[in-house]
């Protein structure tokens, strides 16, 4: 049996075991990645989170600093002595020093603007005597926005002086006498960032190390996995390659059969699943050789057989149609097998010099049992008659019934129409066991079945009667016999073609003076033209018998 030729791989440009090293090493530094970024995130928000809270609490200690009912007194120029004020500058400059701070102050708004009440002095300022002084203007967006609001604001600013960043806070309040006043807070953050970047590079530094030894981990398992892969991919390359035959380089097989004892994964149980694979391959393939050696064994015996079978059919016809002075007989006739042996039969043989014996049968079933049971059928019709029987072709047929019923074990049965002609007056004799009835068809006229005549089908039961029927043959008159295989072939909707169909052929044929082999064949391709592209369903035999009359 040939094996068609394995389909060439396309070449790999990207392998798997780069693949899962490229997938493993993105997912990797993604992750890396994403690790400083928020660690970074969270690490500034925990460190502003604490500067806030340092600004609050200083917010909430300066009214504490300041002298009972202070707030409520700074409400107009003037109203705070130079020495008070003085007093409270040092005080809140102590507190800075003590905290951290650079500022600490409060505002309250007079006329739309906003007037200092109490600050603190940084050591500059204090030696130069340069600090706020009491009822100073200032502006600031945040400000304004944290009085107009009554809520407090953080911000942060970027100055180019000693401090550097500064992030402060503009918190709104009352005194107990209901005086509103903001108190402010800076806090210098330059020390903030440093320490951020010092966390961002501590965090590429852990990421950094993770990528490199994730990366290490992921080159090792992509090679592990894809090694494996690899050969499996290899393995099953090469089994097609040999139409499954069983691969060669034992190297190759050593590494796949190894797979699942070494490893208890997905990629063992593939690889033992291809190992069991090709074992039950080169099982099924061994088996299918042999089964199909058989097959084409017996194919060849069954044509061998059928060849047998339809040589056993007289193939030729020229002697039976040979022409006289008198009389002519034209006979032709085919058999077409549904299968490579069939069950139809026909024959035909002269009994004298006057009469020709002429039958059409049908087997049941179809292939080698009914080739056989033909067999048997035609060689009794061929032994029972005989030029004693010229009149009386029921006892050949009840003859060859009491035989084959005699070694039926099979149950089968044969219908037999068969006749016996007078070559000179055309007068026909005939008995029928259980046939299709054959079509007189009168030339240049419609055609018409035969009278129906007592008679069963051959081989069923012992000592059967048959009813003879008689008709007389005129000048161009054609007797056509036929098995059921033509009145029941089927088309692609699964219609009979019919008596209709067939009558309206013959009748076609009977306007003409075609001879009887063209009757044959116009009857076949009538019936292939119906039949196109559905299989044949049963086997086909057609006889048809012209008669003539030169001197008519």
């Amino acid at each position: 049996m040939p094996h068609p030729a394995p389909v060439p791989l396309e070449r790999i440009r990207f392998g798997l075991r780069f693949k899962i090293i490229f997938a493993l090493t993105l997912l990797n530094l993604i992750g890396t990645a994403v690790f400083a970024w928020s660690h970074y995130q969270t690490e500034r928000a925990n460190i502003f989170d604490g500067v806030q809270q340092r600004l609050e609490a200083a917010a909430r200690a300066l009214p504490d600093m300041l002298p009972d009912g202070y707030l409520d007194r700074a409400t107009s120029e003037g109203a705070i002595s130079e020495e008070e004020y003085r007093r409270i500058v040092d005080r809140l400059s102590a507190y800075c020093r003590d905290t951290g701070l650079i500022y600490l102050y409060s505002y309250t708004v007079v006329d739309g603007e906003f007037r200092t009440t109490s600050s603190n002095g940084t050591p500059d300022e204090l030696r130069d005597d340069s600090f706020a002084r009491y009822w100073e203007t200032y502006d600031e967006p945040l400000l304004r926005k944290a009085w107009d609001d009554n809520l407090r604001q953080f911000g942060e600013t970027s100055e180019d002086d000693q401090w550097g960043s500064v992030y402060f806070l503009f918190s709104p309040r009352k005194t107990a006498a209901g005086t509103r006043y903001i108190v402010g807070a800076d806090i210098a953050i330059s020390w903030l960032y440093a320490r951020l970047d010092e966390s961002l590079r501590r965090s590429i530094l852990v990421g950094g190390a993770s990528f490199v030894i994730v990366f290490l981990f992921s080159f090792y398992l992509g090679a592990a996995v894809s090694r494996k892969i690899t050969r499996l991919a290899e393995y099953t390359r090469e089994l097609s390659a040999r139409d499954f035959q069983p691969v060669e380089d034992e190297v190759l097989r050593a590494e796949v059969a190894s797979i699942p004892t070494a490893n208890r994964d997905e990629i063992a149980q593939l690889a033992q699943s291809f190992m069991a694979m090709e074992s039950r391959l080169n099982a099924y393939l061994k088996e299918l050789t042999e089964t199909t050696a058989t097959k084409e064994r017996l194919s060849n015996e069954l044509r061998i057989a059928g060849d047998i079978q339809l040589s056993m059919l007289p193939q030729s016809f020229k002697a039976i149609s040979r022409k006289r002075s008198s009389h002519q007989l034209d006979l032709h006739a085919t058999v077409k097998p549904a299968k490579q042996a069939g069950g139809d039969l026909y024959d035909f043989f002269y009994l004298d010099n006057d009469h020709v014996f002429f039958a059409v049968g049908d087997v049941s079933d179809k292939g080698m049992p009914a080739a056989l049971f033909m067999t048997v059928a035609t060689t009794l019709l061929r032994g029972f008659a005989s030029s004693a029987l010229i009149e009386r072709p029921d006892v050949i047929l009840a003859k060859t019934n009491d035989r084959l019923e005699e070694s039926n074990s099979m149950c089968q049965f044969v219908t037999l129409f068969a006749g016996i002609v007078h070559v000179r007056t055309g007068e026909v004799r005939f008995a029928n066991g259980g046939h299709n009835r054959p079509y007189l068809c009168p030339r240049g006229g419609k055609p018409k079945q035969l009278p129906a005549v007592q008679g069963v089908a051959l081989g069923v039961m012992p000592e059967m009667e048959f009813e003879v029927g008689t008709l007389q043959l005129a000048q161009g008159d054609t007797l056509f016999l036929y098995s059921d295989g033509v009145t029941e072939a089927l088309n692609e909707t699964q219609e009979l073609y019919g008596e209709a169909r067939l009558e309206s052929v013959l009748e076609e044929l009977a306007a003409g003076e075609a001879s009887s082999a063209v009757w044959v064949d116009c009857v076949l391709e009538a019936l292939d033209e119906f039949s196109a592209g559905c299989a044949q369903a049963d086997d086909i035999t057609i006889l048809s018998l012209t008669f003539h009359r030169p001197d008519v």
